[in-house]
């Protein structure tokens, strides 16, 4: 009885320290995860990366030359594909300029995405708050040492994102998506990287000479006010009563598209998005250079296009037109919008 006593005091002992371990994992993870976020604000580098979307029938793969003078200076210069040779992102903050050397145009949009981001806008509170963080197998990425975290839904337990980050300046160097069925629907990955102080300001400097400045179609300005949004629309805009768990607004904006003014509202859950575009002007959505597939929004007709984790909703009701689009399934944007308009 005593042997038995003394193993079983063994095993909860065992027990509370796997546990034990197992809590510093996780918010040693959490704290890298924090330091990946931060790291471009402190770090400055040059390197190559290889970005690969996978869409339902083929992937599309780009290579660029990129250059960061911490905290927000970044300069991407496209070596392929053969469309993109020679185009180059000049970022200065939230404001990012495209140049189309085949065009000689800049285009200035707010907000751009940017590539090496962990999480949506690099929000930490939001991706905390959905996310566990996990240490996973330290590997090498671009000739550097890299430890490795797992990013796996509170919600669901699916394993959503996995990072590399160098192990000395916490700079994500690799990062992987994963879609609801595992498989990987992004990759990110610096192929070379060499560290430095800092650099020349004229890499970052905007070309104006033989150039036109032209404004992108996102001219409205983001902001976190989403009810302040709604009201400038010019309609009486709805918005969904029903989001997946982990999801809230985060941003709006109201801008004029092609002449036709919309509204569109953001939703994150600090890895995937979904957006709600919706106008009064009668003005549907064009697939015609996508196979659309006919559905059902409660009672009215609507199309849904997929493209790998990508699927469009589109459908018109009580006047005016909506699309929503985002990272879920047919399923579930369908409830988003049988909640916009009952």
């Amino acid at each position: 009885m005593q042997i038995v006593s003394k193993f079983l005091a063994m095993l909860a002992l065992t027990i509370l320290v796997s546990a034990a371990a197992a809590r510093a994992q996780g918010g040693n993870a959490t704290e890298l995860l924090r330091q990946a976020i931060d790291a471009p604000n402190t770090v400055s580098y040059v390197g190559q990366v290889q970005n690969l979307e996978f869409g339902s029938s083929k992937a599309e793969a780009s290579i660029f030359r990129i250059e960061h003078d911490s905290p927000n200076l970044t300069r991407r210069w496209y070596v392929a594909p053969q469309t993109l040779y020679g185009d180059s992102i000049i970022s200065r903050g939230d404001t990012s300029y495209n140049v189309d050397v085949k065009t000689n145009r800049v285009i200035v949009t707010k907000d751009d995405a940017i590539d090496d981001q962990v999480a949506q806008d690099d929000n930490f509170a939001l991706l905390s708050r959905n996310y566990r963080a996990i240490s996973g197998t330290d590997e090498n990425v671009a000739g550097r040492p890299a430890l490795s975290i797992l990013l796996v839904n509170k919600y669901t337990g699916q394993t959503v994102m996995r990072i590399w980050l160098d192990s000395q300046t916490k700079l994500v160097l690799q990062k992987e998506q994963y879609g609801s069925n595992g498989s990987v629907i992004r990759q990110m990955r610096f192929e070379q990287i060499r560290f430095v102080k800092d650099l020349p300001d004229g890499i970052f400097s905007v070309p104006s000479k033989g150039f036109s400045r032209v404004q992108g179609t996102t001219t409205g300005i983001p902001s976190n006010d989403l009810a302040g949004a709604v009201r400038t629309a010019g309609f009486k805009a709805r918005g969904p009563r029903y989001l997946p768990d982990g999801f809230t607004p985060v941003a709006a904006d109201v801008t004029d598209i092609k002449g036709i003014r919309t509204l569109h509202l953001l939703y994150s859950d600090g890895v995937r998005t979904v957006s709600l575009f919706e106008n009064a002007r009668g003005a549907a959505v064009d697939l015609s250079h996508y196979r659309s597939h006919p559905t059902k929004v409660s009672q009215s007709d609507a199309q849904y296009v997929e493209d790998g984790p990508i699927t469009l909703l589109a459908w018109a009701a009580e006047g005016l037109h909506f699309a929503v689009v985002g990272e879920l399934n047919l399923a579930e944007l369908g409830k988003i919008a049988a909640s916009v308009v009952p």
